[in-house]
């Protein structure tokens, strides 16, 4: 049967105001058929409903649960895994299990959930996989995440050049400062959001997650010429700095 929809599979969709979900949510705007997949049912069954779409449950850090969704799912023309966490602590004390959950989560994982889902993508698909601006910028406590996304931000470079010959392109979005579920703490202190948010030259706000999505949109679409792309949306905020020790413990001892 011939599809008459582009479809796309958002993993990483079910935090309310997340990022994940404002992408699954343009995306259906966009007239795509949508899967949204993440770990808790009744929220992705929730934001399915929502967007008339359908949902699946998975498990980024489970390959078993990875290649059934792509299975279950496809075939699909877009991939989209916006699933992350992040991880604060300095290298003094930073622990093993840290360090290899977040390379489990940002990188492992997304090189296993390449190689099943692309039996299910046809030629002329595409990938977008989620990055961050501390892969570039240095800062205080972010050993693990930060080197993840960079690793993160390689196996991007690598999978556009070994899938060019099929047509797939595989890009990531970098979103600076946004506020979501995993950035509730530091949005919930006014000095410390001033302190990220004051090194952001364009109007020194956050993204908007509509704004991170409209990105991975056009990403998506069929006009894009671009692959193997780090696409900041941040305000310029990669081009400035994180805040310092010093900055950190006056916070701390205000």
């Amino acid at each position: 049967m011939t599809r008459t929809k582009r479809k796309a599979l958002v993993l990483g969709s079910s935090s309310p105001g997340g990022l994940g979900e404002a992408v699954a949510q343009k995306l259906g705007d966009d007239g795509y058929e949508v899967v949204v997949a993440a770990r808790r049912e009744a929220l992705v069954a929730d934001l399915a409903s929502r967007i008339g779409g359908s949902h699946l449950i998975c498990d980024v850090t489970d390959e078993e649960s990875v290649e059934r969704a792509c299975v279950d799912a496809g075939p699909f023309d877009v991939l989209v895994n916006a699933a992350g966490t992040t991880c604060a602590g300095g290298l003094s004390r930073i622990e093993r299990s840290q360090i290899e959950d977040q390379m489990e989560l940002h990188f492992t994982a997304n090189a296993l959930l390449l190689k099943h889902a692309l039996p299910a993508m046809p030629d002329g698909g595409s990938i977008v996989l989620f990055s961050s601006v501390t892969a570039k910028l240095a800062g205080v406590g972010l050993t693990a995440y930060s080197c993840a996304k960079a690793a993160l931000e390689q196996l991007v470079r690598v999978a556009a050049v070994e899938l060019g010959e099929r047509g797939i392109r595989v890009n990531a979005v970098s979103p600076g400062f946004s506020e979501t579920p995993m950035t509730k703490a530091i949005f919930e202190n006014p000095a410390l959001t001033d302190l990220y948010l004051g090194q952001v030259p364009y109007q020194q706000r956050a993204v908007l997650p509509q704004e991170v999505a409209s990105t991975v949109a056009w990403l998506a679409s069929r006009d894009c010429f671009s692959t193997g792309e780090i696409v900041q949306v941040s305000g310029g905020a990669q081009l400035g700095r994180l805040p310092n020790s010093a900055e950190l413990r006056e916070l701390r001892k205000a």
